[in-house]
């Protein structure tokens, strides 16, 4: 005879549940990489919608300005909101809202004195450094859109902690810009069109989504300032976590901006407009072809803790060479139509057609290397990579800067590769040393 609820309603109400965080987290999990493709689809869109509308001299201005927010926007939060993802859901998860409110104290002190900073360099710069008025228009307006992009980093990981998952990504993959492209587009309906009108709107759409999220988190979120309730002060305990922590998230999600911004201070705007263009679409199929890989990480951890070796590899080696391919045809259709491709930007972005497939290995030199991040974090490690996280950015700042004033774009493009290969042997001989084996495609093809 067929079980059924009534004959354990015990289990009938125990099921809901769980049917209930598994279709929460698939949600979220498909959310998440759903709204970074619309971020990345918008960003693509308004990037072309500038190359065809402006002068590349004009669009170099805009891409640097945008280098420069997203750069800045991970400096300001002095890493707290990539450790707040797993501290405050610790702290929610044992019911200890002073030890929330003493983490979010902690935070915003830092970042209201860094962004403070920021501001007062980027002022000081416009008015008195000797730098080409539109480079200085460019980091004034990027810096000002910094604070505001900052703070929603910051209720971004407040809200994944609240599992208020939409809050949680939206707001910048979407919100941002999605807004910023639908003004680009309707300012190009109008004629004497400035693009001085686009900086400005990057820098107020940024202050209107930060505002908009924390009115929908209401009293949670990170800026209701000051609170009660903090007990203890946990500086000395998360400073130095959340300063190893922001070496890591530039370099895995602003290496792109800080070529842009070593772009900046070498070559002339135009210039930077290709080189824009090349490195933001060598970055959009690098996304595209690790997107898949915190799918695996669940299933990792479990052969990792059963060890189970020939699982593990099996994972590994799968998810390797699927991104790969990946890299592997974007390559070869930019090889055959990069050409053409670059030509919808408009004649002037022809120029990037080498750079465009250099950032490509690149990338695929990235993609290779990044389960063994995976594995590293899997066993508790992130903060130990930090170290050479830091000298990744080293090294891409001394190579472009011998390399961009002779070769230029070029340049760029052999310095972000060099630093990328530094940063995948680094991170292989970090991951055999700490875990014991790799997750790069050298690595398991080398244990079989």
């Amino acid at each position: 005879m067929a079980l059924n609820a009534v004959d354990h309603p015990a289990e009938a109400t125990a099921r809901p549940p769980k049917a209930k965080i598994l279709r929460r987290l698939l949600i979220a999990v498909f959310g998440l990489i759903g709204a970074r493709l619309a971020g990345a689809a918008f960003g693509f869109l308004s990037q072309l919608l500038l190359a065809r509308s402006f002068p590349a001299a004009e669009v170099g201005i805009v891409f640097l300005a945008m280098s420069i927010t997203a750069f800045l926007g991970f400096l300001i939060t002095c890493g707290y909101h990539n450790i707040a993802l797993t501290y405050l859901a610790r702290y929610r998860a044992f019911g200890r809202p002073g030890l929330v409110e003493a983490f979010l104290g902690v935070a915003r002190r830092d970042m209201v004195r860094v962004a403070l900073l920021v501001l007062v360099g980027a002022v000081l710069t416009y008015f008195f450094a000797p730098v080409p008025p539109e480079i200085a228009k460019a980091i004034l307006f990027g810096s000002l859109a910094a604070i505001p992009l900052a703070a929603i980093r910051l209720n971004n990981s407040v809200a994944n902690s609240q599992r208020r998952f939409l809050l949680s990504y939206a707001p910048d993959f979407v919100g941002r810009t999605g807004l910023l492209t639908l003004f680009i587009a309707v300012l190009l309906l109008f004629p004497g069109r400035n693009i001085d009108a686009v900086l400005v709107a990057l820098v107020a759409i940024a202050v209107v989504v930060a505002v908009a999220q924390a009115v929908l988190l209401g009293t949670d979120n990170a800026w209701t300032w000051p609170r009660d309730g903090a007990t203890r002060d946990l500086a000395p305990f998360l400073r130095h976590r959340a300063g190893a922590m922001l070496f890591v998230s530039i370099i895995s999600g602003a290496s792109a901006d800080l070529v842009v911004m070593l772009g900046g201070l070498f070559l002339p705007a135009a210039d930077v407009a290709v080189l824009g263009v090349a490195v933001r679409l060598a970055a959009l199929v690098g996304f595209l072809s690790s997107a898949s890989q915190p799918f695996i990480l669940r299933d990792l951890a479990g052969a990792i803790s059963r060890s189970a070796s020939a699982e593990i590899n099996t994972l590994l080696l799968r998810m390797n060479l699927a991104g790969l391919a990946i890299m592997a045809a974007a390559i070869l259709v930019s090889a055959l139509f990069g050409g053409f491709i670059l030509r919808i930007y408009g004649e002037h972005y022809v120029a990037g057609y080498w750079p465009l497939l250099i950032f490509l290995f690149g990338q695929g030199l990235r993609t290779a290397s990044g389960l063994n991040s995976g594995l590293l974090s899997l066993g508790g490690h992130q903060l130990k990579s930090a170290g050479l996280c830091a000298c990744a950015v080293l090294v891409l700042v001394v190579l472009g800067a011998l390399l961009a004033p002779r070769w230029g774009v070029l340049g760029l493009a052999v310095a972000s590769v060099g630093s990328e290969a530094f940063w995948a042997v680094g991170l292989a001989y970090l991951t055999q040393k700490l875990e014991g084996r790799r997750g790069d495609i050298v690595g398991l093809l080398a244990r079989r």
